[in-house]
């Protein structure tokens, strides 16, 4: 499951166990993977929480760090909760989804962002999931235009933008991502999306 898992994705499962032991739970819960990503203290997920003031304590004081199940034994195995795994299963589809190879903290914590309990804790905080997966969203298209060396890979990277504005309402970003793309080789694949789902000439 974990095979393409990032050092960092890896770590942070690791300290959620640890937030377990520390707190007496038997069960790696959804609570506990986000306060890994906090108590790594590095990664894009940390960076985009960070940044909209999300800290480990603040995170800590909201939730009971409690999940179903008895009390863990100090420096026994910690297993994943079955919502927690379905969480990292999710997050290994995000990264397909977004055309990553590995799976990384920001996958978690677009995953995390599905959750329910999650977004409550969000909410609590002042700060909305559409934020938070814009944030994570930017980081990764900035860090790939940063990469592209190929207009053909540049032209589907605008196409990505357009589409992630486009599915957040942003329309006039999204436009201005599409003709973006359509001035670079291959990016005339765009023109028939950006007539028929914005209704925008070319």
């Amino acid at each position: 499951m974990f095979e393409r898992f990032t050092r960092n994705a890896i770590q942070a499962i690791v300290l959620a166990q640890d937030e377990c032991r520390r707190s007496g739970q038997a069960l790696v819960g959804i609570e506990q993977l986000l306060v890994g990503l906090l108590a790594l203290g590095e990664g894009l997920a940390f960076e985009v929480l960070s940044s909209r003031n999300i800290t480990l304590a603040a995170v800590r004081s909201l939730h009971n760090g409690s999940v179903s199940g008895e009390n863990a034994a100090i420096g026994g195995e910690v297993p994943l909760a079955a919502p927690a795994e379905q969480v990292l299963v999710q997050a290994s589809l995000e990264a397909v989804e977004l055309f990553n190879e590995s799976t990384g903290t920001e996958h978690i914590l677009l995953s995390l962002l599905r959750e329910a309990v999650v977004l409550r804790l969000f909410e609590k905080l002042g700060v909305s999931a559409e934020e938070l997966k814009t944030g994570v969203w930017q980081s990764l298209l900035t860090i790939r235009l940063g990469a592209c060396s190929e207009q053909e890979e540049r032209s589907l990277i605008y196409g990505q933008i357009g589409r992630l504005n486009y599915f957040l309402g942003r329309r006039e970003d999204a436009i201005d991502a599409y003709k973006k793309a359509l001035t670079l080789p291959g990016g005339q694949v765009y023109s028939q999306y950006l007539n028929q789902c914005l209704g925008v000439e070319a």
